[in-house]
């Protein structure tokens, strides 16, 4: 009797084994409903590191659509002389800092996901960032979460 044994290996090196993520809400005043911002990116990376970041809409644990909803990500490098490029493009911060903006309107959610290129002699981490903003009938509510590590 024989039996095989297989193995199989996956690399790719923007694909997390653990992530760190952050998240805030805030509610939208006499509307009942609230944002809700996540930040998340991976926690061990050998040359990439893929991260994304949401703004949700939500009345309790249901999708609440708004006029206009906003997310704008910030992936900064941490790290001696560190560097980064972020794929899609993004806005040009400072060498080791790179943020995309992402609005929609009628809509409950905006979200970015992307692909951290962390470079320099002794970079250690990453942070990513999420601040999300609402508009409706009015209201306005604004909430920030930073994941680091």
């Amino acid at each position: 009797m024989t039996t095989g044994l297989v193995v199989i290996l996956t690399t790719g090196t923007a694909a997390p084994t653990a992530a760190f993520s952050d998240a805030a809400s805030a509610p939208l005043p006499g509307l009942g409903a609230k944002i809700q911002v996540n930040a998340w990116h991976c926690n061990v990376y050998a040359d990439k590191c893929s991260f994304r970041t949401s703004t949700k809409a939500l009345r309790g644990s249901e999708r609440y659509q708004v006029s206009r909803i906003t997310n704008v990500a910030t992936v900064k490098a941490n790290g001696w002389q560190a560097t980064l490029s972020v794929s899609p493009s993004a806005t040009y911060v400072s060498e080791d800092t790179r943020r995309i903006r992402w609005s929609n309107t009628n809509s409950w959610i905006s979200d970015i996901s992307g692909i951290a290129d962390p470079g320099g002699s002794m970079n250690t981490s990453i942070t990513t960032c999420s601040d999300g903003s609402a508009f409706r009938s009015g209201v306005k509510a604004f909430a920030s979460a930073c994941a680091n590590g």
